[in-house]
């Protein structure tokens, strides 16, 4: 597995899921991988991936169970994290060495050291295993993998406007979400955003990162004559902040309760070139 860096960095460590339990064990080469990957923003294998397939039944029907929680592990370790994660081949013998796992996976890149939800391996664990059967469940109606790989390309931004654009993207599926779960039309973006809002009990979204997108959209620039005179850090911080919001969105879309911390702190994207700004 590429780019799979977990709290506490066992040596070992399981997840059960609903297709039985999956073993991790890192690679005789970690630490060099862990150095490219935490201190030089490049990309490295981490932990093999091994799952014994119980054949009670079906024989592809047991492997096909066990081959479909691939792409949820991948994608929830991607999103707990905020680091691509992704299978870079098969362990000698097994069958996914003989299967290209396709476009849904993450296109490994390099993130830094990420943003982590959890600061324990309890704490991953009991994430991983509640995100994947949920992933299961709700993948389609929630557009749970196009939500995680915006939210992936929104963190692999090269500059504020990127970051703002991406971030942008994601409320638009959400509002599309919100729209399609009451089966009728709900009019402006601005009421479907407050419906998803309201679908899982969270505050409002701030409506100036509406107003900052559409300034950058109409005007070329973050602060224009919606956002007059606003700032470097002012337009970094209202990006955090939208941030936290689709993060308490995905959270909740996945069971996974409250999260444990804020996840970006109000100065994590300054400093962050904003090129539309003097």
């Amino acid at each position: 597995m590429c780019n799979l860096f977990i709290p506490e960095e066992p040596e070992t460590f399981t997840l059960a899921t609903p297709a039985g339990t999956w073993e991790f064990r890192r690679l005789p080469g970690y630490l060099k991988s862990r150095d490219d990957i935490l201190c030089h923003s490049m990309c490295g294998t981490t932990y093999e991936a091994y799952k014994t397939v119980d054949i009670v039944g079906s024989r592809s029907a047991a492997l096909e169970e066990s081959l479909n929680e691939l792409l949820p592990l991948c994608l929830g370790a991607s999103y707990l994290t905020a680091m691509t994660v992704a299978p870079n081949g098969g362990i000698p013998g097994s069958e996914v060495s003989l299967i290209q796992v396709g476009d849904h996976f993450p296109r490994v890149r390099g993130m830094g050291s990420g943003h982590h939800t959890a600061l324990n391996l309890t704490d991953f664990k009991a994430d991983m295993e509640s995100f994947v059967p949920a992933y299961i469940r709700v993948e389609n109606e929630e557009n749970a993998r196009l939500l995680i790989h915006h939210w992936l390309d929104a963190l692999a931004f090269w500059s504020l406007e990127g970051l703002v654009l991406s971030t942008t993207t994601l409320l638009e599926v959400i509002a599309a979400t919100a729209e399609d779960s009451t089966q009728r039309s709900l009019g402006t973006f601005a009421t479907c955003i407050q419906c998803a809002a309201r679908r899982f009990g969270l505050r409002p979204l701030n409506p100036d990162f509406r107003k900052m997108r559409n300034d950058l959209i109409h005007e070329g620039t973050l602060s224009g004559s919606r956002m007059p005179n606003a700032t470097v850090e002012d337009c970094a911080a209202l990006a955090a902040d939208t941030l936290n919001w689709i993060d308490l969105y995905l959270h909740a879309i996945f069971g996974l309760g409250s999260p444990r911390a804020v996840r970006f702190g109000r100065s994590v994207f300054q400093g962050v070139n904003a090129f539309s700004l003097d």
